[in-house]
């Protein structure tokens, strides 16, 4: 599938500079599950560094074995699936950089769950989802042209705005960016620059990915 790049996620590998280590002490064994010291350790980074939070033992413990019932499923019941994914990775990142498994994991459960994120929106998120996501914003200050961008002539709050929610979401479903508005009968162009078009993306994300968890941990663990 081609990933959107909304929905893409980026992995940092600063996990090269981490000290390595020759010995591994197996911390968790449990229904064909194993992982070691090093295996937690390099979640907590590539964590902390996509995500920005430091995970506790415990937490990094569970979403390790989440992530590897994941995988398990996946090589047993689709392995051509992820045989697709494991090629593209390797393309992307190449293949030295996914010799260390706890590394391949991680990168292809969010692969995996993107799926279902893609999926929703493909063929589920409309115009209300928008609707609910623009509501939760206190105030959406936006500034309006009339030649492309190029002079700004003021600002204005499109929150209830729903011309605006309209053309936006046209443009979203097109993957284009020209917002168009009508205000006292004259035409405008919105003007959303780069930061605040990644904000709009990232609240989209965060909204879709709530929407789905439910039905990824039902797929998980059905």
């Amino acid at each position: 599938m081609v990933y959107k790049i909304l929905f893409r996620i980026i992995i940092f590998f600063c996990i090269s500079i981490m000290p390595v280590k020759v010995f591994s002490n197996v911390i968790y064994d449990k229904n064909s599950i194993i992982i070691t010291n090093i295996d937690l350790n390099y979640y907590k980074q590539l964590y902390l560094e996509n995500f920005g939070e430091k995970l506790n033992d415990s937490i990094a413990i569970k979403n390790i074995v989440l992530i590897k019932k994941v995988i398990d499923k996946f090589e047993k019941k689709n392995p051509e699936f992820l045989k697709r994914i494991d090629e593209v990775l390797i393309e992307e990142y190449g293949k030295d950089r996914l010799d260390v498994q706890i590394v391949k994991d991680f990168i292809r459960y969010f692969r995996i769950k993107n799926e279902f994120i893609y999926e929703f929106y493909d063929t589920q998120f409309n115009i209300n989802d928008l609707k609910i996501i623009f509501n939760s914003f206190e105030k959406i200050d936006l500034p309006i042209s009339n030649n492309n961008c190029l002079t700004l002539l003021e600002i204005i709050d499109f929150k209830d705005n729903t011309f605006f929610l309209n053309s936006f979401y046209d443009n979203l479903k097109k993957e284009t960016k020209k917002y168009e508005v009508i205000i006292n009968n004259l035409e405008y162009e919105v003007c959303i620059d780069s930061r605040t078009y990644k904000y709009f993306e990232n609240k989209i994300l965060n909204y879709i990915d709530l929407k789905t968890r439910e039905d990824f941990k039902k797929f998980t663990y059905e």
